[in-house]
């Protein structure tokens, strides 16, 4: 089975971040996901968009991606210093983005696409996939 993918562009602005939480609520209540997946995946995003510093430019894209058994997503373009400091922080020193991450998400990964830096995490979930809605 193929994925189905949504992507959007925002300003990385504060204010353009709920845009970006409410296409994922959107599409977690399309797919008919609980409210647990629905709150760990916009914690997920929320967690990246609102660090500073971790978005590298004017511009940040998100890519939700539903596979047969999981929503992915994909954040980018960051900073890759700013984002490894986090991911890689001692707990000593506070609760590190790799540490939330992983009690919100079951997959998380920094990958280098055309020169950008993106954060990938999936979530596993149980899928009941919507019928193809014909026209009106």
């Amino acid at each position: 089975m193929s994925a189905d993918s949504i992507t959007l562009s925002i300003p990385n602005a504060k204010p353009f971040h709920g845009v970006a939480r409410l296409v994922v609520g959107g599409l977690a209540a399309r797919l008919d996901l609980s409210y647990e997946h629905l709150e760990d995946l916009q914690l997920a995003l929320a967690s990246v968009l609102e660090r500073d510093g971790y978005v590298a430019g004017q511009e940040v894209t998100v890519r939700l991606v539903v596979g047969s058994d999981s929503v992915g997503m994909a954040i980018g373009p960051l900073d890759p210093a700013e984002l490894r400091a986090d991911l890689e922080r001692e707990p000593a020193d506070g609760i590190s983005l790799s540490r939330l991450l992983s009690t919100l998400v079951d997959e998380i990964s920094l990958e280098d696409v055309d020169g950008g830096h993106w954060l990938h995490f999936e979530k596993r979930v149980p899928m009941t996939r919507p019928e193809p809605r014909g026209p009106p």
